[in-house]
């Protein structure tokens, strides 16, 4: 719960700043349809992400959901585990979405995690909000 809230915390503090470098937070872009935010959104953090840190983000579309991928994963780096422990990174995904969609909460999972042997630290975003 707290690596959770620290993602989420940590994109508001200073996540929210990125909007300015790929132009997520023109009024062009908050009056476009929800799955369009996503579209561009995604990505658009992923970019920031990796230009501006020493990790590699990449998103994929799976149909129902989006792949968002880190590798190196700043979390759980040099950690072994038998499940996933992204947590901080969850929560900042979370919260990105939170933003970017205008209110709107999204189902994140981690399905692949750098210290269970994955290749990536790969999270599951489902497309359909739920709240």
């Amino acid at each position: 719960g707290l690596q959770l809230r620290a993602g989420r915390v940590g994109f508001n503090r200073g996540g929210r700043k990125m909007g300015a470098l790929v132009g997520v937070g023109d009024l062009a872009f908050k009056i476009l349809p929800l799955n369009a935010k996503l579209k561009a959104g995604l990505p658009a953090m992923a970019k920031v992400f990796t230009q501006f840190s020493d990790q590699n983000s990449w998103v994929e579309d799976h149909g129902e959901t989006y792949r968002y991928h880190i590798n190196p994963c700043p979390v759980c780096w040099g950690r072994s585990a038998d499940r996933p422990i992204c947590f901080a990174a969850k929560g900042l995904l979370e919260e990105g979405l939170q933003w970017v969609s205008g209110g709107r909460k999204f189902r994140v999972d981690e399905i692949d995690c750098v210290a269970m042997g994955d290749e990536n630290c790969t999270f599951a975003i489902y497309k359909e909000p739920i709240g």
